[in-house]
């Protein structure tokens, strides 16, 4: 009977599943019936879809967020977990409140949008609290199959088609990689449960469970875009529209970190020294491959995607380090990460609109600050905060994350970490000196701020909160120390 115990799980745990759940059943049903319906004989609207989406995840934030359960099998990882569900929701909302003129401008008539949408925060929802193995793993492709199809939804570029097919076929060898190491666990201990894994450990001999482990370590290092596991991410970065470029950037990130360390950090924890060996290596393979990779691309968003897999490995760093304090820079560094990435495809989303078109090529951009300098100013900032420039909020994220690797003893690593980091500085100020001082072509554009949109809510509180952060940094710092608390 255990085999089937997370069907309890899936449908007992957490109320917010359910909700969720069962709002994907009433779109979904109206959606088709709408659409095809011959007497009105009009689609739905994404633009009502999305409208109803934010409300009703506002809503599913505030009753549901906090949510006390007397479910768990430890009361603390519970609260881990439900704190992390915290953040994800917000998260989920700022993206949606972005990505929503952009998307329904767009697709009009395209509900599915915001039905995929659903299903990846169920998923991830299902995800945050799965306490077994194979409940991990269908959530896990739950969440792939909606991002193949977010990848490919632009069909009128063939980019976006030849990056969503690349991204399903690494996804499915790694999916299969998943399911075998999982399987592999299954074989050593007998058990896919959390609850009983965490009492066994005893099998330190036992090769399968080492096979396992770097089958499931591959796996998760695909996921988050780890080097050297991330040519996919570059691709469909560029390839994908930009308001799918935001949602692989910034939703899936903190829950599938959670997972890797509720897996390594309290199942596997007995067996740090082999498989820390693992994650700092791709920790500095991505830093180094990210910091200068960036430096040799044209086009902005294949830019950013490198930047993305440098920032993964400073992330991967809490993970080596496997103490407490990683774990709250870790996530201290994952919400600060969020939060200035939301920023950042803002304002691009908020260009797109204004000028109906993307500006991909960085010589676009060329003396834009001269046309708009609020704009362009906003982007500079944001700019200095990703690559840590201090006093901004990118700077002490890093900077704890150094300081609790460097507590570890991993000085050398450290020195190396922030060698690297400075040349990651260079292609930042390099696209603000374009920003600012090339001089402008016939491709250069004015970013219009007549045309209200909604990101801009999001652009002034976020730019409010990466300037004025260095004020108040033990906000973030105090929920991220509660939230390691409850877990370790």
């Amino acid at each position: 009977m255990e085999f089937f115990n997370f069907f309890d799980t899936l449908f007992s745990f957490n109320i917010v599943i359910e909700v969720i759940a069962f709002y994907i059943l009433f779109s979904l049903g109206y959606g088709v019936l709408y659409s095809s319906s011959l007497e009105l004989a009009t689609p739905p609207l994404l633009n009502s879809f999305l409208s109803f989406s934010l409300f009703f995840l506002i809503l599913t934030f505030i009753f549901f967020g906090f949510d006390i359960s007397t479910f768990s099998l430890d009361y603390n990882l519970y609260s881990f977990n439900q704190d992390i569900q915290l953040i994800f929701l917000f998260i989920s909302i700022m993206v949606l409140f972005v990505t929503r003129d952009f998307v329904g401008a767009r697709f009009i008539s395209k509900f599915e949008y915001d039905i995929l949408f659903s299903f990846v925060l169920l998923s991830a929802v299902c995800l945050c609290f799965a306490d077994d193995f194979l409940l991990i793993y269908l959530a896990i492709e739950l969440q792939s199959l909606c991002f193949y199809v977010f990848a490919t939804f632009n069909r009128n570029s063939e980019f976006s088609t030849e990056s969503g097919l690349k991204y399903f076929v690494f996804g499915a060898v790694i999916s299969c990689l998943l399911l075998v190491g999982f399987s592999l666990i299954y074989l050593s201990f007998g058990s896919t449960s959390f609850e009983s894994l965490l009492c066994l450990t005893n099998a330190s001999d036992n090769p399968f469970l080492f096979c396992g482990m770097v089958f499931i370590l591959i796996a998760f290092l695909f996921k988050v875009g780890a080097a050297p596991f991330h040519s996919w991410l570059c691709d469909v970065y560029d390839g994908a529209m930009i308001s799918v470029t935001l949602l692989f950037a910034a939703v899936p990130k903190i829950i599938i970190f959670s997972v890797i360390v509720k897996i390594f950090l309290l199942i596997f924890y007995d067996f740090a020294s082999f498989w820390s060996s693992f994650f700092l290596f791709s920790s500095l393979l991505s830093i180094a491959v990210g910091s200068l990779s960036a430096i040799y691309q044209k086009r902005l968003k294949r830019l950013f995607a490198y930047s993305t897999v440098a920032h993964t490995g400073f992330i991967l760093l809490g993970v080596v380090a496997a103490s407490p304090d990683s774990v709250k820079t870790l996530i201290f560094y994952l919400m600060i990460y969020s939060a200035l990435t939301i920023l950042l495809f803002s304002l691009l989303i908020f260009a797109i609109i204004s000028i109906a078109r993307f500006p991909g090529y960085l010589a676009s951009w060329t003396s834009s600050g001269l046309k708009n300098y609020v704009f362009v100013m906003s982007f500079a900032l944001t700019l200095f905060s990703i690559a840590g420039i201090p006093p901004l909020a990118g700077f002490f994220s890093k900077f704890l994350i150094l300081f609790s690797f460097i507590s570890q003893e991993y000085l050398l690593t450290s020195v190396i970490i922030v060698l690297m980091s400075s040349v990651a500085c260079f292609y930042y100020i390099r696209l603000i000196k374009t920003f600012f001082f090339v001089k402008s072509s016939k491709n250069s554009f004015w970013v219009s701020s007549t045309k209200r949109q909604h990101s801009e809510y999001i652009i002034g509180t976020l730019l409010f909160f990466n300037m004025f952060f260095v004020f108040r940094p033990e906000l973030f710092s105090s929920f991220s120390t509660l939230i390691s608390i409850t877990l370790l």
